[in-house]
């Protein structure tokens, strides 16, 4: 097993030799010219003071040079934060500010948040810009391109599996974010795992695989470490990637390539099924989706099985646990519903309020224990211990597993909603909404979404004597947060919100009023 990431993609150019490895917009690319480019990022950022106990963040739109700066940042010993670039300004100070992050890897579309978001940050030292031309704007901000001119650095420094090499920022429901450290042997476990429940002896030829899943989320990191993976008789497949998901030209692309794999979320299957020109492209060369990030509803995978021939595989997992807990197989007899068995040296265990486990077939919360569990979450001790409790991750997911250890999610614990495979914390957007002058009280909740699998309400009782339409909260909520995030309705009650005993807000009644 390889020591680190680093080695990791050393030790894949070694066994395959120079192959095509991606494509993008037309254009290819090789695994040797993707870690020629790691090397000279390596000599760069190191020059820049990245070094082991140094953070190097990412806040960059898809594309072939993000995975030389994932390689630079880890040859320097030091660890990776990427960032969604759709996230705002404040959200992105918030994560450089936590993680003291050295140094800021993004580009021309996103530098205007950039700057904003790093003003008066000491810690940030360096901001490298992706396509920069003319002047810099500040005396701190480089060209990427002119660091990639650097000569290559071959050797490594020592890297141990145990040292950080990723951080990957989730939250819970208190709204606030916590960023989950995982180890380099977490990040290669969690990719050993997925390539055996891929299951990748039964292949013949390299896949051709689509990939349309940010690089700033643990399912499309874990399609990058897997592809380091490939057999050496199967070199010949190769990954066609995208900015970002965009239906017609993500069908254009299968037909063209002929693609026979694909990572996506249910969002996806569900968009590409009622799309109106579906018809009008090839895309019969579909074998296997691996579907993930949120609870994939039965009739959607059904459906998308039926109409393209191909299989549907359920994965499940979290950021907490590198992206891995159980998987169906081809191997395995499709089970409806099902997210399939724990991963190669993943145990999935139901436990009861106690931490108990419960018998097969009862509910309760799903908890998960082996290599790719994370280190813990920075800066927040207690939050690691109540999440991570006697060697087991408490998911917050509810479920249970049947006399052949298939899991079946249930519901979720935790209050978070899930929107077209995104993570959306309800008290994030209700803190926003109490910015409004005219908000007394406001909650948020998830209802069932046929496209996107939830969609966002919000709840709000307005001040007496004052007013606040529908859309002036809707377009408040989206100045100041991630416009996915924004609710899709906003209610109105006359009365206070309801509340428990304790006077903790009733989501429950909320969400089943917001459903009707």
């Amino acid at each position: 097993m390889a020591e680190n990431l680093a080695t990791l993609a050393e030790e894949a150019l070694a066994r395959l030799g120079e192959r095509k490895s991606l494509v993008f917009e037309g254009q290819e690319f090789t695994n040797a010219q993707t870690l020629a480019q790691a090397r000279r990022l390596q000599r760069a950022f190191g020059q820049l003071g990245v070094e082991k106990g140094r953070i190097g963040a990412l806040c960059m739109v898809n594309h072939p040079v993000v995975y030389p700066v994932f390689q630079g940042l880890f040859r320097t010993g030091g660890a990776a934060v990427p960032v969604m670039f759709q996230l705002q300004a404040r959200e992105l100070r918030f994560i450089l500010e936590d993680t003291a992050a050295h140094l800021l890897v993004t580009d021309t579309a996103n530098l205007e948040k950039a700057l904003e978001a790093s003003e008066g940050l000491d810690a940030l030292r360096w901001i490298v810009v992706r396509g920069l031309e003319g002047s810099p704007p500040a005396d701190n901000v480089l060209s990427l391109e002119s660091l990639l001119e650097e000569p290559e650095l071959d050797e490594l420094p020592p890297i141990a599996g145990e040292d950080l090499g990723l951080l990957l920022y989730t939250s819970g429901t208190t709204g606030v974010p916590k960023g989950a450290m995982l180890s380099h042997a977490n990040l290669i476990a969690s990719a050993e795992a997925s390539r055996a429940a891929g299951e990748l002896e039964r292949l013949e030829k390299g896949r051709v695989s689509l990939s349309a899943m940010p690089m700033a989320h643990i399912f499309g990191v874990g399609v990058m470490n897997g592809g380091y993976l490939t057999p050496e008789r199967l070199a010949d497949g190769y990954m066609v990637q995208m900015p970002w998901f965009e239906p017609v030209q993500f069908m254009s692309l299968i037909q063209e390539h002929r693609c026979s794999s694909m990572p996506a979320v249910p969002t996806m299957l569900a968009l590409l099924l009622n799309h109106p020109e579906v018809d009008s492209y090839d895309l019969t060369s579909l074998e296997e989706v691996v579907c993930g990030a949120s609870p994939l509803p039965v009739e959607v995978a059904k459906a998308f099985s039926a109409k393209f021939g191909c299989r549907v595989r359920e994965i499940y997992g979290m950021t907490e646990s590198t992206g891995i807990g159980s998987a169906n197989r081809l191997s395995d007899d499709y089970r409806p519903g099902s997210a399939g068995k724990a991963y190669p040296g993943t145990e999935v265990r139901i436990a009861d309020e106690d931490g108990n486990e419960v018998p097969v077939g009862e509910s309760g919360e799903i908890t998960l224990r082996g290599p790719s569990i994370m280190m813990g979450y920075l800066n927040r001790p207690e939050a690691t211990a109540e999440t991570i409790r006697d060697g087991w991750l408490h998911t917050g997911d509810v479920g249970h597993v049947d006399e052949e250890g298939f899991l079946f999610i249930v519901d979720r614990k935790k209050d978070m909603i899930i929107r077209g495979g995104e993570n959306i914390y309800p008290a994030e957007l209700e803190g926003v909404l109490y910015e409004h002058s005219a908000v007394a009280e406001a909650a948020v909740v998830g209802v069932p979404d046929d496209v996107y699998g939830e969609a966002v309400v919000a709840i709000v009782v307005l001040k007496p004597g004052d007013e606040a339409s529908e859309a002036e909260l809707i377009s408040f909520v989206r100045e100041r947060t991630t416009p996915f995030k924004a609710p899709a309705k906003v209610l109105f009650r006359q009365e206070e919100l309801p509340k428990s005993g304790v006077g903790k807000i009733l989501r429950r009644v909320l969400r089943d009023e917001a459903a009707s």
